[in-house]
């Protein structure tokens, strides 16, 4: 039992919160990669045919999270967060979801996950035939499960140092057999704790 003590002592002592910290506030960089996004359709000798493309946006994004159950060293918290690339090609976010943080113990880090749901839209140059260029425009219900590591400069300030993160969409409003949107993002930035 002796033996355990010391261990048990550590354990307590690293588990202990100097300060509780219930709002964080972060801007990123955003980088999306959406995939299948209907740009329009052409005619062929059979009639219309359905075009889709893959792009990158690069962006800002930022978001708050709002911390409300402490779990030792971890923390559940609620996230809402958005991104925008304004431009012809570009796309919009605004999701919201459950975001489960660790301060492991003797470790510089805060690893993290999250599942997010919510809507994206997307623009493309519209190549239908006949239209001469434009926007076209799509809508999205969408989620997307998320991870990253954010490393502490200073008290109230992280480096969020990568997250990634990848999901699904289901085009608002389109016929059924319309592929689903695939999206794939890395964010990197700053968070302010409070």
């Amino acid at each position: 039992m002796r033996r355990f003590l010391p261990l048990l002592a550590l354990i307590l002592f690293c588990a202990v919160p100097v300060r509780a910290q219930v709002v964080a506030v972060y801007v990123t960089s955003s980088s999306n990669r959406f995939s299948n996004v209907q740009t329009g359709s052409t005619q062929t000798d059979s009639g219309y045919q359905e075009q889709y493309v893959s792009f990158w946006t690069s962006g800002i994004g930022g978001g708050i999270t709002l911390n409300f159950l402490p779990l030792g060293p971890a923390r559940l918290g609620f996230d809402l967060r958005g991104s925008t690339r304004p431009g012809t090609v570009g796309a919009d976010t605004a999701m919201g979801g459950l975001k489960l943080a660790f301060s492991p113990p003797l470790l510089r880090i805060k690893p993290y996950l999250q599942a997010s749901g919510g809507y994206v839209a997307t623009r493309t140059v519209n190549v239908s035939s006949g239209t001469g260029g434009g926007s076209f425009n799509n809508k999205y219900a969408a989620w997307e499960i998320l991870g990253g590591i954010d490393v502490p400069l200073m008290s109230i300030v992280d480096w969020r140092v990568l997250e990634v993160g990848g999901g699904t969409g289901l085009n608002v409003g389109l016929s059924s057999n319309v592929p689903s949107l695939s999206m794939f993002s890395i964010n990197s930035g700053l968070v302010v704790h409070f």
